[in-house]
């Protein structure tokens, strides 16, 4: 006698795909949810944090000449401003100062800072700048030996240093002239912005024409940092 072995139904056609299609859904619907939920987060999360513009306008201290300055890294102020033909810079070749003149202005600014927690010297890479009423910006001279400047100033914790930064500009770039002064970035890895203080220097109109008109035809920098 001969044994066969009953013919087990066929599993293919439309009950066998059933099951893949809907796991398959499942997932379409739960990937479709995850994204809605990640795009709202990003939607609160950007309600209530400060654009760019905002951050550094808080990391911005405004200031008179005359008065002190404070941020959280330092604190700085503006004594005095001059303006000049012609200053003094080092003589490479015998080691003393000579004269430099300018067919524009030298304007000196005489400035005392002091650290909160950590000595720092300024950057001629970053170094504070005078900006003009309409946003030109000028770096100190390098017709100047930093030597004689407050680049040559350790700023300490505590301890007052002063110096004076010297810089060329036309005489339109007076009026309105504000400085801003911040120290080298990279001191504290834990700071993000730096804080920068912006400084009116007086020079309206009036003042402005006054400082210009006064210039001193040579204002030596020995013995004055």
């Amino acid at each position: 006698m001969t044994v066969t072995q009953p013919q087990l139904p066929s599993v293919e056609g439309p009950a066998a795909e059933a099951r893949p299609a809907k796991a398959g859904a499942g997932r379409r619907i739960a990937r479709g949810l995850i994204g809605l939920a990640l795009a709202a987060a990003a939607v609160y999360a950007q309600t209530f944090e400060p654009s760019y513009e905002e951050q550094l306008s808080n990391l911005t201290v405004h200031g008179r000449i005359g008065e002190v300055v404070h941020t959280s890294r330092y604190s700085v102020k503006v004594n005095w401003i001059k303006a000049a033909l012609s200053v003094d810079t080092k003589n490479f070749g015998v080691g003393d100062t000579i004269q430099v003149r300018t067919s524009n202005l030298f304007l000196v600014v005489n400035i005392s800072a002091r650290g909160v927690r950590e000595p720092f010297r300024l950057s001629q890479g970053s170094p504070p700048v005078l900006r003009t009423r309409d946003d030109r910006v000028y770096w100190p001279t390098d017709k100047v030996d930093s030597s004689l400047t407050l680049f040559s100033k350790w700023i300490q914790p505590g301890l007052w240093s002063s110096g004076v930064l010297v810089y060329e500009v036309p005489k339109d770039a007076v009026p309105g002239a504000r400085l801003v002064f911040a120290p080298p970035a990279g001191l504290l890895v834990v700071d993000l912005y730096q804080p920068e203080t912006e400084i009116d220097l007086g020079l309206t109109g009036g003042a402005a024409a006054r400082l210009i008109d006064e210039a001193e035809e040579y204002h030596t920098l020995v013995n004055k940092k």
